[in-house]
């Protein structure tokens, strides 16, 4: 519903606009847009993987999201009358005096919205502020950032709704490629040492994979951090495997770890990180690890279901093989192997390699 009504400061002639659910899908489209442009920040500049933030993290990032409106709202007001989510219903607001708002004016605007009608975010006192900012929506009462204005609304044709759905999958599509992005390392194509290291260390963050202190060096070799503080505790036998690289022309070809422990009393863990990082970094390199690829999912799969058991499988031209024996241990089906009680002794011995082409020469 529109209604024009008098300003009784002005004297002049204002309209408003009483249509509560069009204007908070509005709202709600506009946020989702500066999520989405949040979400892409911390990707892409920040590196963080978005899959993983936590609940709080999610809460917070809300709140920057009604920071950027704070900021973007009032420069679509002036520019264009109007925002993304507005501009689906055909909504526009303008001064009593039908001229663009200053940046000023939206912004004073859009803190009302913010403060009088979202309750600044804070859960609870936020229901609140739209349960009662929708009550007086529709009893047709200007909203108090409202009050100096004229609101309009174009029409409320059926093909307005079908625009909104469009624009709220495109987002979710947006949303989801930028997840997809995330998956891809930084080096693609025919990699060197340094280029695989990049991307094993690059997948341990993105999989919030510890290595404890170590990380891979341009030479593929583990190197200790500087310390920061954090202090690394490793429980059962902790042996990292070196990587061995066949190299042609300068760029990888195969690489190889492996692992022999004998006369062990500790536990030992599987090596199921390190086959992971490794084959992502290698893997993700290659064409057929698309945008939005499940050959992570996959091989991360054949690994977690081959644990402490020999495999072997194909994946973008690329041949995974796992090698494994052990003597001496009890396997407890959760990627620990522990001694058996009064073994004469122990053994444990892991060689996994990634293999493509016909590389054949040998870097340590």
């Amino acid at each position: 519903m529109l209604i024009r009504e008098i300003d009784t400061l002005s004297g002049m002639e204002k309209t408003q606009v009483f249509h509560p659910w069009r204007r908070y899908l509005a709202r709600m489209l506009d946020i989702f847009m500066y999520n989405t442009l949040w979400s892409a920040f911390l990707a892409f500049v920040l590196n963080i993987n978005i899959i993983k933030i936590s609940n709080f993290g999610n809460f917070l990032n809300s709140f920057v999201a009604i920071a950027i409106m704070l900021v973007l709202e009032p420069l679509w007001l002036h520019i264009f009358s109007t925002t993304p989510g507005k501009a689906i219903f055909g909504l526009k607001i303008k001064s009593s005096d039908s001229r663009r708002l200053t940046y000023g004016e939206g912004f004073e605007r859009t803190w009302g919205v913010i403060s009088a009608g979202m309750g600044y975010n804070i859960p609870i006192y936020n229901l609140v502020r739209l349960w009662k900012s929708y009550k007086l929506c529709s009893e047709n009462e200007t909203q108090p950032w409202d009050g100096l204005l004229s609101y309009t609304i174009k029409d409320t044709k059926w093909y307005r709704g079908v625009l909104y759905i469009g624009a709220y999958v495109s987002l979710l599509i947006i949303l989801f490629t930028i997840m997809s992005a995330q998956q891809l390392p930084p080096n693609r194509g025919d990699l060197t040492i340094a280029e695989f290291a990049e991307n094993h260390n690059y997948y341990a963050k993105y999989y919030d994979i510890s290595f404890g202190n170590k990380y891979l060096n341009e030479y593929g070799k583990w190197t200790e951090r500087e310390f920061d503080g954090t202090i690394y505790i490793d429980l059962g036998h902790a042996k990292r495997p070196e990587y061995h690289f066949s190299i042609e022309n300068g760029h990888i070809t195969g690489v190889t770890f492996s692992i022999e422990i004998k006369n062990n009393e500790d536990w030992i863990y599987s090596y199921n990180t390190q086959m992971l990082t490794s084959a992502l970094a290698f893997i993700g390199a290659q064409k057929e690890m698309s945008l939005y690829s499940s050959i992570p999912g996959k091989i991360a799969k054949q690994i977690d279901n081959s644990t402490f058991k020999d495999f072997q499988f194909h994946v973008a031209g690329i041949t995974f093989t796992c090698d494994v024996e052990y003597t001496g241990y009890v396997d407890l089906q959760s990627h620990i192997l522990i001694p058996e009680e009064n073994a004469a002794e122990t053994y444990f011995r892991l060689t996994f390699s990634m293999n493509k082409g016909n590389g054949s020469h040998y870097s340590s």
